[in-house]
């Protein structure tokens, strides 16, 4: 049986778009009124720069990602609750 944690958690609106597409990424039970660093690995291993982004007061978040400038193959994100350190779960995309 799973019982609620308050750990940040992410989801992502698609996990395999075209080039040009947006995806978008939306965060749930960070620290409110803050900041989170997203991560972004590309599918050569590598990180991009980490991105920061603000909480809501309700400890949410909703960042666009366009993948026009991304290279075609998967990626994965996750998220870093600054204050906590915290990280949240990994998700996966691909791009074609």
């Amino acid at each position: 049986m799973a019982t609620f944690q308050n750990k940040p958690q992410i989801r992502i609106s698609a996990n395999r778009v075209k080039s040009g597409d947006l995806i978008f990424v939306m965060g749930a039970g960070f620290t409110p009124d803050r900041t989170a660093m997203s991560h972004l690995r590309r599918p050569d291993g590598s990180e991009y720069n980490p991105l920061r982004l603000r909480t809501n007061d309700r400890g949410e978040f909703s960042h666009k990602i366009d993948t026009t400038m991304l290279d075609t193959g998967g990626f994965e994100i996750w998220v870093e609750d600054e204050a906590s350190k915290v990280l949240s779960n990994r998700m996966q995309f691909t791009v074609e």
